[in-house]
């Protein structure tokens, strides 16, 4: 073992130290923990934020909506299928219908927006959030199906099985004009984000929406599934130039920009905040330190006297400076494991879900963000020591001998 870790080890056991010193080591590494644990819960909720806003956005819209024009609707062409599916970076393509239209039962109505899918090329990723009953798009023994949000059905009081009338009136001034289409529940599906989704939207198949809206052959655009997210932009402009007029293609981030802004607004100011913690520890450690300095003086002057070198005693400090802030970072990244695994455990803390979108606090765990913060949290520590290192190298050996 090194002399300067053997030193700086030396100094932190409790029986070498008054109570006091413990106190105050104790107290430094604690508070480099709890600096390390908060940074390190706060990137993993802004990052499970991310994701999960991510997953159900893109999951419901895919990840570029090709609409048309003033939300116009257009005959289903399959040679724009294929041409679609030329572009680079486009792995699937699916025509929809998607619009307003009025939902009755024997006790409410409300308003929703229908979007019909084919069921041979269907993109949604609703099939995962089913919560009750099935992912059933296509009639049933002549019988429509739909699939409504939980938010919804709970609001109109349905559940599966039971029936809706649905009326498509985006085109008509008249509202007994409208056709109207019976369909049964097949399933309720719950995203979490039941503003934007799951209070609003019903879906079915493809030829019911056309027949909800009288409109046979028609599509509202198509949705497209891309290889790499992070080329979405590129793939939009590139969609734009393949398809023309009237198409309209738009991505994900572009449609819900609002949102995404939210989340880069949060990830760019709390960590920010939170991470203060962590500067907070550094002073900390330098009083700490100071204080060490201060009652081992005599310690320091016979050192000196010994033969060692100023270097040597400023690297002394300096390695205690690294153990408290390994030990604080390592305590607290434990402490953010664990505290993050009871979470995605047992769901601990609830969410507001008009507020939030989600039910419960997201957590996404993931290697690169602990070593980071670790890493900071062991080099400010390191930065915090170099001044009472710098000052214990200073003494004067003759002084520090006779100091009491």
């Amino acid at each position: 073992m090194r002399f300067e870790r053997f030193i700086a080890l030396r100094y932190l056991r409790t029986r070498n130290l008054s109570r006091f010193l413990s106190f105050m080591t104790a107290v430094a590494v604690g508070s480099v923990a709890i600096g390390t644990a908060a940074l390190i819960i706060t990137l993993t909720i802004l990052g499970g934020f991310e994701k999960e806003l991510r997953s159900n956005l893109i999951g419901f819209s895919a990840h570029v909506q090709v609409g048309v024009f003033r939300d116009d609707v257009v005959i289903e062409d399959p040679r724009v299928g294929s041409r679609l599916l030329e572009v680079d970076n486009v792995a699937s393509a699916g025509p929809y219908l998607s619009r307003e239209a009025i939902a009755i039962t024997r006790d409410d109505i409300d308003g929703v927006r229908v979007k019909g899918l084919d069921s041979a090329r269907d993109l949604s990723r609703i099939r995962d959030k089913i919560v009750l009953g099935s992912y059933t798009l296509n009639p049933v023994d002549g019988r429509h199906s739909v699939l409504i949000g939980k938010r919804l059905a709970d609001k109109l009081n349905l559940t599966v099985g039971d029936r809706v009338l649905l009326l498509g009136v985006s085109d008509f001034r008249n509202v007994s004009e409208a056709p109207k289409v019976q369909c049964t529940i097949r399933g309720l599906y719950e995203t979490g984000m039941a503003e934007y989704l799951d209070d609003v939207y019903v879906f079915t198949a493809l030829e019911t929406a056309q027949r909800v809206f009288a409109l046979p052959d028609r599509i509202s655009g198509y949705d497209v599934l891309c290889d790499n997210v992070d080329a979405v932009e590129s793939t939009v402009d590139a969609i734009q130039a393949r398809l023309g007029y009237p198409y309209d293609p738009r991505s994900v981030f572009s449609l819900y920009r609002h949102l995404f802004i939210w989340i880069d607004l949060q990830q760019q100011l709390i960590p920010v905040v939170v991470g203060s913690l962590i500067v907070i520890s550094v002073f900390n450690v330098i009083a700490t330190l100071l204080l060490f300095v201060i009652e081992k003086t005599q310690a320091i002057g016979i050192m000196q006297a010994l033969g060692a070198s100023r270097k040597r005693i400023r690297r002394v400090f300096m390695m205690q400076g690294l153990l408290i802030g390994g030990a604080g970072a390592a305590v607290g990244a434990v402490l953010a494991f664990v505290l993050c695994f009871a979470q995605l455990q047992f769901r601990f803390f609830s969410l507001p879900q008009d507020v939030y979108f989600m039910t419960t606090v997201p957590i996404d765990l993931r290697l690169d963000v602990f070593v980071g913060v670790m890493l900071v949290a062991v080099l400010l520590a390191f930065l915090s020591s170099l001044v009472p290192a710098w000052l214990a190298a200073r003494l004067n050996p003759i002084r520090s001998i006779r100091f009491h």
